[in-house]
C-alpha cells in the first residue's frame, strides 16, 4: 500500500487524487467513487451546500488512451471520507491527509511571506476582491425574481393548467380547483409564500417542475 499523498495545486488550492486516496486506504478505485457519488447525492439536496467544495469531479487517460472518471478531494473531502472509516486504516489516512495538507499551506505561507510588500498587498486586494464576487454572488442567487420572471412564472402556470384540465375536470370550479393546487404545491415545492418570492437561483427549476406538475388525487 501506498503511504504518501501527494497534493495537487489547482486555483490556489490543494487537491488530493481519489486513486491515491483508493490505494492509501487499501481500497478499490471504483468503490471508492461509488462512495464519494453517494456523498455527493447527499450533499445536493442541501441548498447551502456545494459538493465543489468537498469533491471536483475529473478525468484521466488510462494505459488503453481512454478516459476515466475519477475525483480531486479538497481538505474538507479528505475529512469527510476519513470520518466514515474506523480502525488502524483510518488513522494512517487522518494522520496523512493531515500532515500533506499542513505542509502544503505551510509552504504557501511560507513562500508569501518572502514575496515583496507590493506583490503581498497586490495578492490581498485580489483576495479580498474574490471574496466580495463571492459574497455578490450569493446574494444575487438569494435575491426574488424580477416582474419578467414573475410574468414568465403566471403564463406557464397557466398554460400547465389548460394543457391538462380536459384530464381532471374542464368546468370552471374545477379549472379555479386546479389553479388553487398549482400555486399551492408550487409554494410547498420551493418554500415560498409566493411565487414572486421564488428565488433567482429556483428560476429554471421552477419551470422544470411546471412542465410536469399534476394534481395529486
Amino acid at each position: 500500500m501506498n503511504n504518501t499523498l501527494n497534493l495537487i495545486e489547482s486555483n490556489g488550492q490543494y487537491l488530493a487524487d481519489s486513486r491515491e486516496i483508493a490505494e492509501l486506504i487499501g481500497k478499490r478505485h471504483s468503490d471508492l467513487i461509488r462512495t464519494i457519488k453517494s456523498y455527493i447525492d447527499t450533499i445536493t439536496t442541501n441548498a447551502k451546500l456545494r459538493s465543489l467544495d468537498f469533491f471536483i469531479p475529473s478525468t484521466y487517460e488510462d494505459g488503453k488512451g481512454e478516459l476515466r472518471p475519477h475525483y480531486l478531494l479538497t481538505k474538507k473531502g479528505c475529512e469527510m471520507v476519513a470520518n466514515k472509516m474506523t480502525g488502524e486504516k483510518g488513522v494512517l489516512f487522518t494522520a496523512e491527509y493531515v500532515t500533506r495538507f499542513n505542509e502544503m499551506e505551510h509552504h504557501l505561507q511560507t513562500g508569501y511571506s518572502q514575496l515583496s510588500p507590493q506583490l503581498q498587498h497586490m495578492i490581498r486586494l485580489e483576495q479580498k476582491q474574490n471574496e466580495q464576487d463571492k459574497r455578490l454572488g450569493k446574494l444575487e442567487d438569494n435575491l426574488s425574481i424580477d416582474s419578467f420572471q414573475q410574468n414568465v412564472i403566471q403564463k406557464q402556470i397557466k398554460k400547465r393548467v389548460y394543457e391538462i384540465r380536459d384530464r381532471y375536470d374542464d368546468s370552471p370550479e374545477g379549472t379555479r380547483r386546479l389553479f388553487s393546487s398549482i400555486y399551492r404545491n408550487f409554494r410547498d415545492a420551493f418554500a415560498v409564500p409566493s411565487y414572486r418570492d421564488l428565488r433567482k437561483l429556483d428560476f429554471e427549476d421552477a419551470k422544470a417542475w411546471i412542465k410536469t406538475w399534476r394534481p395529486l388525487i
